[in-house]
């Protein structure tokens, strides 16, 4: 997969994506591997294009809006410490 087409930033609201984006960011094919999409759980790089491809399509605040804010919160004070837990 080429990743040479780059994104939009991810922003609140949804974007297109072009042709050349899906191409170069999209895997050509949905597998399960060991319980994970495209390759084993060690190996993220493909769920992660695929799924900041997904964020810029969706927007931010689509994507928010499919989990609780207190998990939010977890995940953020886990990934940048404390102070994003209030």
């Amino acid at each position: 997969m080429e990743a040479h087409a780059e994104l939009p930033a991810v922003s609140l609201e949804p974007q297109p994506v072009d042709v050349d984006q899906y191409n170069a960011w999209a895997p050509e094919k949905f597998e399960l591997i060991e319980g994970y999409l495209f390759r084993p759980a060690d190996q993220p790089e493909e769920r992660l294009k695929l799924l900041q491809l997904l964020f810029v399509n969706v927007g931010l605040l689509g994507v928010v809006k499919l989990l609780p804010p207190e998990l939010w919160r977890h995940a953020l004070a886990r990934a940048y410490g404390s102070e994003w837990a209030r």
